[in-house]
């Protein structure tokens, strides 16, 4: 049963997004015209449009959307590996990045500590990896969360 007072008071946003297109996107960022496959770059301006909310962000949208796709598509950069490639340099290619804890010289030998990423997945996770993913966080801290309900 729909209750519109309950709808309005959870603050619940639901209306559609206006266009944000790829040459959008790449007008703003033109550093990604080139690295990127087409279908990839397809893919992330779809997932922010699902994912990032005109309603939510108002004014900010257009900056906030296109931080969202310039942090994706340099998350994929960051794992993408020559299509040649031994699987070992593929998987050495998508494995999280995190703080180098020691090194060695002779024996080309380093740790990685990976935990404030792993600990943080109920947070801000992966948009902590990259400048974009900082800046769209901080966007979405101007706008705030949603307040929803369940009846």
């Amino acid at each position: 049963m729909y209750h519109p007072l309950i709808a309005q008071a959870s603050n619940i946003k639901t209306q559609e997004n206006p266009s944000y297109t790829k040459e959008d996107f790449l007008a703003f960022y033109p550093q990604f015209a080139e690295p990127l496959p087409e279908i990839v770059l397809d893919s992330f301006v779809e997932l922010g449009q699902a994912c990032v909310s005109e309603q939510r962000y108002g004014k900010m949208w257009r900056m906030a959307i296109g931080l969202f796709i310039a942090h994706m598509c340099t998350l994929y950069m960051q794992s993408a590996a020559d299509p040649g490639a031994p699987a070992a340099d593929i998987l050495a290619a998508a494995q999280a990045a995190g703080v180098i804890t020691s090194e060695s010289a002779d024996g080309v030998s380093y740790s990685m500590d990976t935990s404030a990423l792993s600990q943080d997945l109920a947070g801000w996770a992966a948009f902590r990896l990259t400048a974009f993913g900082v800046q769209f966080a901080t966007l979405a801290r101007f706008a705030g969360k949603g307040g929803m309900y369940v009846w």
